[in-house]
């Protein structure tokens, strides 16, 4: 039970940090860009209001992950919401963005294999931990 506990405590910290990193980088788009090798980037006020806007919702998830640690196995169900829509979105978008030729493959396929990894841990910590109680 102990190891069940542990792993989706991981999986929550992970997220949290992961997602937390994300939110600064995107309160600071020159980075943003430097980091996700983007072609194209023109700083903006519009731009700069959808990062914010994008920002606030990254920590909040980051603080959702936190809270749902406190609780690990009642709330696993976090993890799940964070597969669907929140990381395959990212991916979906990722895809996107280098199809249209915005992003370079090689840029993006560090954050993919991320996302890709975090699915595989999420799934795995829910499913794990099965219908254990605390």
């Amino acid at each position: 039970m102990k190891n069940k506990i542990l792993l989706l405590r991981i999986s929550y910290w992970l997220g949290a940090i992961i997602d937390g990193f994300v939110a600064i980088q995107l309160l600071l788009p020159s980075f943003w860009a430097s980091f996700d090798g983007l072609k194209a980037y023109t700083a903006s006020t519009t731009l700069n209001f959808s990062l914010g806007i994008a920002s606030a919702l990254m920590f909040g998830w980051a603080f959702l992950l936190i809270w749902a640690n406190g609780k690990p196995l009642e709330r696993k169900g976090v993890l799940l919401l964070t597969v669907v829509p929140v990381i395959l979105g990212l991916m979906l978008n990722n895809v996107s963005v280098v199809m249209s030729g915005l992003r370079p493959f090689q840029s993006a396929l560090p954050e993919l294999l991320l996302q890709a990894a975090l699915i595989v841990l999420f799934v795995f910590s829910y499913v794990d931990s099965g219908h254990a109680t605390q």
